[in-house]
């Protein structure tokens, strides 16, 4: 007889961030997109914690364009054209001080 399997954790967050890693929209700049949100989650202290922000990488979002697209949850931002430039100040701005970044923003689930 097996035995059961521990019960599944996830560490407590405060925000997810889901960053489209591909492969149909912006396969070669989604990747390193990720990784950079994941350096930069370490430097701000935001990766452990009561303040952790968790990240999730996932395959497609179904929008197909406008990529890289990055949705910051609990709030259901989905943000557009993410450049390295762009994640900064939404991890500045969002992730940071809970402003949305309005005009990269293109959907707000409600």
């Amino acid at each position: 007889m097996e035995s059961p399997a521990p019960p599944l954790q996830v560490k407590p967050y405060r925000k997810h961030v889901l960053v489209c890693t591909g492969p149909r929209c912006a396969p070669e700049t989604s990747p390193a997109l990720y990784s950079r949100l994941k350096e930069r989650l370490k430097e701000l202290g935001l990766a452990e914690g009561p303040d952790r922000i968790h990240r999730t990488q996932c395959n497609c979002f179904g929008v197909c364009q406008g990529g890289p697209i990055v949705v910051v949850y609990p709030e259901g931002i989905w943000y557009h054209h993410v450049t390295p430039e762009k994640l900064e100040r939404i991890i500045q701005e969002h992730l940071v001080n809970n402003r949305v970044v309005e005009e990269y923003a293109f959907h707000k689930h409600v």
